[in-house]
């Protein structure tokens, strides 16, 4: 029996210390380890081999191996450890998963009720506890309309139907009707934008779901570009044009091109044949803009659109009224 006590300690040693060893372990080392013969650990090893479930194949459990001198030991999955939550860990899914379901922000209730069920059955003896903790913390009610925009644009997203917005800019602080092709929703900075293509500008833009004051559905259908990645686009762009950004069309003659060098500033530059340049640049704003075309003096002018080219005569009258003065 000591025999048998002992070899059970040096299989229940083996399996999970060489698991844990990407690399493996030599024979020799874990012979030492064990303080056994090379001969007599080699058997133990052969004998972990059959292990497996009955009428099963025993790699089902786990596969041990020995190659070039060294023992390896993989694991099925339903050897390795369990999921195991803390009941806090149990209370911060909880919420996230209600406040997500009860926001009526997605549309997957049931999905998000069934989840609730599962993770409560996972966490065990721990679930009242898990609980207790949930119904005590108090989450801030999500905005219904935007809930209920949220909602609604998913959908449109979803299915590609093109809809319709009155949306209030930051700039104008006035309502406006846009058709929006709805590409996806993405959440940052704590706010909820809907990416899609704008008609009115022609290009991809984001609307602040806070902002929209009404929505409808038309009965156009669109296709997203092939290949859009909404989680690529969200992270690999430096910057996304918001709904209120103005697409500001600057010719640079052949001396500010090459003034320019290989600083330009990000947008769609067109080179023509004579040296020559223009750019599209998306701009929140005019001023930085005109400053921009300003340093490059009568070698730079701004094409369009109408505002753009007002603005740059102010800026150009502010200026020249600081030199009089």
């Amino acid at each position: 029996m000591r025999d048998v006590a002992q070899k059970l300690r040096r299989l229940l040693f083996i399996v999970p210390y060489v698991a844990r060893r990407a690399e493996g372990v030599t024979v020799d080392d874990l012979a030492r380890q064990l303080n056994v013969d090379r001969d007599e650990l080699l058997a133990d090893l052969d004998l972990l081999t059959q292990v497996g479930p009955p009428d099963g194949d025993p790699g089902e459990y786990l596969l041990v191996t020995v190659e070039d001198g060294r023992v390896f030991v993989d694991l099925a999955h339903r050897l390795t450890r369990p999921l195991r939550l803390t009941p806090a860990e149990g209370c911060s899914l909880l919420l996230g998963v209600r406040a997500l379901r009860e926001s009526g922000i997605a549309p997957f209730d049931s999905a998000m009720q069934a989840a609730e069920k599962k993770l409560l059955a996972a966490l065990g003896r721990d679930a009242s506890e898990a609980e207790t903790l949930a119904h005590g913390t108090v989450v801030a009610e999500p905005d219904r309309v935007v809930a209920e925009h949220l909602r609604r644009l998913v959908t449109a997203a979803r299915r590609r139907v093109t809809t319709e917005i009155e949306y209030v800019t930051a700039s104008r602080h006035q309502a406006e009707r846009r058709r929006v092709d709805p590409y996806g929703i993405v959440h940052h900075a704590g706010e909820w934008y809907v990416v899609g293509h704008c008609h009115k500008r022609g290009d991809v833009r984001t609307f602040r779901i806070d902002r929209i004051g009404a929505m409808t559905e038309t009965a156009d259908r669109f296709a997203a570009p092939e290949g859009f990645d909404l989680e690529a686009y969200r992270r690999e762009r430096l910057y996304v044009p918001s709904a209120d950004a103005i697409t500001v069309r600057v010719h640079l003659d052949p001396l500010a091109v090459n003034r320019v060098g290989a600083a330009w500033p990000e947008g769609e530059v067109t080179a023509h044949d004579d040296g020559s340049a223009e750019i599209l640049i998306d701009c929140e704003g005019l001023e930085w803009v005109t400053g921009w075309v300003l340093g490059l003096g009568r070698h730079a002018w701004i094409v369009g659109p109408d505002e753009a080219r007002a603005a740059m005569r102010e800026r150009i009258a502010r200026v020249d009224q600081m030199l009089r003065a």
